[in-house]
């Protein structure tokens, strides 16, 4: 579960830093145009990314039990997958990238639940 939990906290940490010095290169991923609110707003977002992915990193390296950060990584990554949920019923069929990124949260979190299980 160590290894999970710091490779989420590396995840949300370069992803993070990337949207926040970024952001433009980051909304032509997700498919948007920034105005000057929406640097700000990206960058702010990023920056919390970032920050959860560094007391991921902190939580990692010092606690013994690994079960609390590993139930909290699978319930973020539920909850953007229900967001995307809540996106193709409010907003109709989405486009591939959509139907990636479901398959990728039911795959990561299926591994987190996966190793609670098995330390348990």
């Amino acid at each position: 579960m160590k290894i999970y939990n710091y490779l989420n906290g590396i995840f949300y940490v370069l992803f993070g830093l990337f949207g926040a010095f970024l952001p433009l290169k980051m909304a032509a991923i997700m498919g948007w145009e920034l105005s000057l609110l929406g640097l700000h707003q990206m960058r702010a977002i990023s920056v919390v990314m970032a920050s959860l992915g560094l007391m991921s990193l902190l939580y990692a390296s010092k606690a013994a039990d690994q079960k609390p950060l590993t139930l909290a990584i699978i319930f973020v990554t539920l909850s953007f997958m229900a967001g995307r949920f809540l996106g193709l019923l409010l907003d109709g069929a989405g486009p591939m990238q959509t139907y990636h990124e479901i398959g990728i949260e039911i795959i990561w979190a299926g591994l987190g639940a996966f190793l609670l299980k098995r330390q348990a």
